[in-house]
């Protein structure tokens, strides 16, 4: 749902500033603007303000919350990310981060960008949110695709059990869902998140 205001001012850029600053929105909220009337000015003297049309997208309740929560966590560690919404309902919110501290906040094989997504729900009612960087989780799923694959494949030379590292409900859930595939396999997970990992070991025979 969006909301259109019309504001004078001299500049495209200083008409985009004062329709946020009216609506309470951030400049990855504006959708549309169009110059209805032409501003003027002679000589730096008898300016004219123009009119110019501006459409803003309107953030849901619980979107806000999310943004707001969110960007408490990123000031708090000091980083400098954008956000937008890819994907909303009324109890899942998918949330993109980039910027140049996209490093920073995936971590090492996505560990901090799974905290910060496990800190971000705890903080959220009522909602389901997950946290993206630019397409990192898709890489990552693919990763651990290839991991899943190459255990599956150990464990079937050896009698020992093989335990992964500790793993979100999600990723876990790619594993599973590979590791399934193998008929002399069984899977399952083991401890309390945010330490709950997999096991993956041979069926008992017989």
């Amino acid at each position: 749902m969006s909301s259109v205001v019309e504001i004078k001012a001299m500049t495209k850029e200083e008409a985009i500033q004062r329709a946020l600053k009216i609506c309470e929105a951030k400049i990855e909220q504006v959708v549309k603007v169009e110059e209805k009337i032409k501003s003027k000015s002679f000589l730096g003297f008898f300016k004219k303000e123009g009119l110019f049309e501006i459409e803003i997208k309107k953030e849901k309740e619980a979107e806000s919350e999310v943004v707001k929560k969110a960007q408490e966590i990123l000031d708090y560690m000091g980083l400098n990310l954008h956000m937008e919404i890819l994907k909303s309902s009324d109890h899942f919110v998918l949330l993109n981060l980039y910027g140049e501290d996209n490093g920073i906040i995936i971590g090492k094989k996505g560990k901090t960008l799974n905290s910060f997504e496990y800190l971000l729900n705890s903080l959220v009612k009522n909602m389901k949110v997950e946290v993206d960087v630019e397409g990192f989780k898709e890489k990552r799923a693919n990763t651990l695709r290839d991991l899943a694959r190459k255990m599956s494949e150990k464990a079937l030379k050896s009698d020992k059990a093989i335990r992964l590292n500790p793993m979100p409900p999600r990723e876990r859930k790619i594993i599973h869902e590979i590791v399934n595939k193998y008929e002399d396999l069984d899977t399952y997970s083991e401890g309390r998140d945010p330490k709950r990992y997999i096991v993956i070991k041979k069926k008992r025979q017989g």
